[in-house]
């Protein structure tokens, strides 16, 4: 039987380690679709990408575990690599934004289009960030 402590301490890890997995992934398989995707038919396992991967990112994982484990996986660091990495989603989002403002100048760029590409942005930069941050945390220690 392992302690809230360890099982946290595992589980903290290898969610830093599945966030930047899960964002690669996400992108290699959004890339080819992105532009490919004009149909009039919402694109459910996009929409269900993002859904899954933005509740992974704002809470954290563990909900097969107890509240202790939770709260502990939860910590002050983690909190504050959270919120890193949501700012740096934001900020991918803003230039992305802009990116796409003045590409819409030269290349017709569709609403679907556009926004399909700046959720994946900012979805993958905040994961990816997540997980870096946490990974050097474990490895500094």
């Amino acid at each position: 039987m392992t302690s809230v402590v360890e099982e946290a301490d595992q589980l903290s890890r290898r969610r830093a380690r599945t966030s930047s997995a899960l964002a690669i992934i996400f992108l290699a398989t959004q890339g080819g679709s992105i532009a490919n995707h004009g149909g009039a038919k919402i694109d459910l396992p996009f929409l269900l990408w993002v859904v899954v991967l933005a509740v992974i990112l704002m809470f954290g994982g563990g909900w097969f575990s107890s509240a202790s484990v939770r709260h502990t996986m939860n910590d002050e660091t983690t909190l504050s690599h959270r919120r890193r990495a949501l700012a740096c989603g934001f900020l991918v989002s803003l230039v992305g934004s802009v990116l796409l403002y003045v590409l819409s100048f030269f290349e017709e760029v569709t609403a679907r289009e556009a926004l399909r590409l700046l959720i994946t942005m900012t979805i993958a930069a905040a994961l990816l960030r997540f997980g870096t941050l946490e990974k050097r945390a474990f490895r500094d220690g």
